[in-house]
């Protein structure tokens, strides 16, 4: 299974992933998004489509 990989140095923390992905498998803590449920990831990509700097890859 992929997961979605978040380059850090690009993430601005603005929640969008968070919100587009359907199952709750990313979060943002101290302002970057990190995976915090990865069994729920379907690799759908609705996390880096809606990604404002493409911070997020699979």
């Amino acid at each position: 299974m992929a997961l979605p990989k978040i380059d850090l140095g690009s993430c601005v923390g603005c929640g969008n992933c968070v919100e587009a992905c359907p199952n709750g498998v990313l979060v943002v803590e101290d302002e970057l998004a990190r995976v915090a449920n990865p069994d729920e990831c379907i690799e759908c990509g609705l996390c880096a489509e809606e990604c404002p700097t493409d911070a997020i890859a699979f």
